[in-house]
């Protein structure tokens, strides 16, 4: 595109949005560049509180407790929030840019043409994120007391994978420590992954998350979502306290090991879960790599853009096949798909 900017905020720093990347109930997020001297340039992504909230108290306080909870989590399998501005009356945050695609948009992809994700590469991406969730889990403050970060609101919509391969979790938005209650009367994150307690508004913890990571794997294998999400909020808010799950949506041929660990993950009570975020990510990665090799970042993303090269900006090769999906055509190359990941 163009060098024309939608807009330039000028705080400490000067940023030029570029383009709109996500518009949600409480703010946006835009593409930008931040602008230094002698032509220094760095993309960005801009998250702005809307500025019809700036005024609500309430909105405030949750949109800079975002800010400052994930501030000091540095970890590659999590969207780095770098500062926290205001412009205008308006609050926006300065977070890390990831170019590639949500989770949801890959599993989506692949229900389109009626297939399965790759089931390494399933379990390649809820390890990594695992990982990230792992270790905001273990934060501790400046005290050395454990913070007990919760994101509480784990779903594909906000997990990123760049063109590198890198999954990331973003979104911190209603994370909150495990001391702090929710809302009073009010159920925040989505119902379709939502752990049985946080539906009840009992108290949570990281266990909640492992939950969550559950029914994205469940999603990621099946391509289906453990629950009915054509039924009304308030029959789809039983379904999460009553942890219903069908299980009959799993492909029959599922490995024991992975049947294991999603039923631990699901377990309706927390204490019948894994008991460390850390433990979970082992158990993922050792079903990948117990036979000495398994799917890598670069795997990832070479399986990425075979499987969408418009996606990503690139021409299919002579090996490809065209296959019709309403309007658009989908470019497919089938002998990678097919072959053993052993790289």
């Amino acid at each position: 595109m163009g060098r024309e900017a939608l807009g330039v905020l000028e705080g400490r720093e000067r940023y030029e949005l570029v383009r709109l990347i996500a518009e949600g109930g409480m703010g946006t997020v835009y593409k930008a560049r931040k602008i230094g001297v002698a032509g220094f340039e760095k993309t960005v992504a801009i998250k702005m509180l809307r500025k019809q909230l700036s005024d609500n108290e309430s909105y405030v306080e949750s949109f800079i407790s975002e800010a400052k909870l994930v501030a000091n989590l540095i970890h590659e399998n999590i969207v780095q929030i770098y500062q926290l501005e205001r412009y205008a009356g308006a609050y926006y945050f300065v977070i890390e840019y990831v170019d590639g695609m949500a989770l949801f948009d890959l599993v989506d992809f692949h229900v389109k043409l009626r297939r399965q994700m790759p089931l390494e590469l399933a379990v390649f991406i809820a390890a990594r994120v695992a990982r990230g969730l792992a270790y905001a889990h273990s934060r501790r403050g400046a005290d050395g007391r454990p913070l007990g970060i919760v994101h509480c609101d784990v779903c594909p919509h906000n997990i990123l994978i760049n063109t590198e391969g890198v999954p990331k979790i973003t979104d911190f938005g209603i994370a909150r420590v495990a001391s702090q209650k929710a809302a009073e009367g009010r159920v925040s994150g989505k119902l379709a992954f939502m752990a049985p307690e946080q539906a009840r508004l009992e108290p949570v913890d990281f266990r909640a998350d492992i939950y969550a990571l559950g029914i994205v794997l469940f999603y990621m294998i099946s391509g289906r979502m453990a629950r009915n999400v054509g039924l009304q909020p308030t029959e789809q808010l039983a379904q999460a306290r009553e942890n219903r799950i069908d299980w009959s949506l799993l492909p029959e041929n599922l490995p024991e090991e992975i049947i294991a660990m999603l039923h631990k993950m699901l377990a309706g009570d927390p204490s019948d879960r894994y008991d460390d975020t850390s433990v979970l990510a082992r158990d993922l990665e050792y079903y990948i790599y117990k036979d000495g090799y398994g799917p890598t970042i670069v795997t990832l993303a070479d399986y990425m853009k075979t499987l969408m090269p418009g996606r990503f900006g690139l021409e299919p090769d002579a090996e490809t096949d065209a296959i019709g999906d309403d309007d658009r055509t989908i470019v497919l190359n089938q002998k990678t798909i097919k072959k053993e990941m052993k790289s």
